[in-house]
């Protein structure tokens, strides 16, 4: 894991406790690229997942959607909720702090080059980032459960 480590587990010790009193299990098959959880409301299932940005810098966004109880299907085939991603989903969406798709917008532990320029820490404390996406995820779970979009919300194009 090296530079998100501790990144990691701050979100470990904040987040997981907090998606898991809503009703979310976690599914850690996709680690360490993902963490996805999962709940049923209904007859679907609602997917939440902490993706990891690729290059192992200490960032990461919450994708999140709701796939049928029975599965979805793309192009004739059927696949189970629990090999569904969010970002296939329709209506599915991003939780991010910032603007934009690019990773500057993401829940980020590194400062941008010009913070660190100016003299700032290169790393925020992880638990602050942690603590960010728990503030922020009421949001996901009203998109989720009355379809309203928050402001650091952004719909995913499946």
């Amino acid at each position: 894991m090296g530079r998100t480590t501790d990144l990691r587990r701050a979100v470990a010790a904040a987040f997981v406790p907090v998606a898991g009193a809503a009703g979310f299990r976690p599914d850690r098959r996709r680690m360490p690229a993902t963490l996805t959880f999962r709940r049923t409301v209904g007859v679907q299932v609602q997917i939440l997942e902490i993706q990891w940005e690729k290059y192992g810098r200490p960032r990461f966004v919450l994708d999140y959607g709701a796939c049928p109880a029975e599965g979805f299907t793309i192009e004739g085939r059927r696949f189970p909720p629990e090999e569904v991603f969010a970002g296939w989903l329709p209506g599915s969406g991003r939780l991010q702090p910032g603007r934009g798709m690019g990773p500057g917008a993401w829940f980020r532990q590194d400062r941008p080059l010009l913070q660190r320029l100016l003299g700032r820490a290169p790393l925020r404390p992880a638990e602050d980032v942690a603590t960010e996406l728990v503030d922020l995820f009421p949001e996901v779970l009203r998109a989720l459960d009355d379809g309203v979009r928050g402001p650091h919300l952004t719909p995913l194009q499946p």
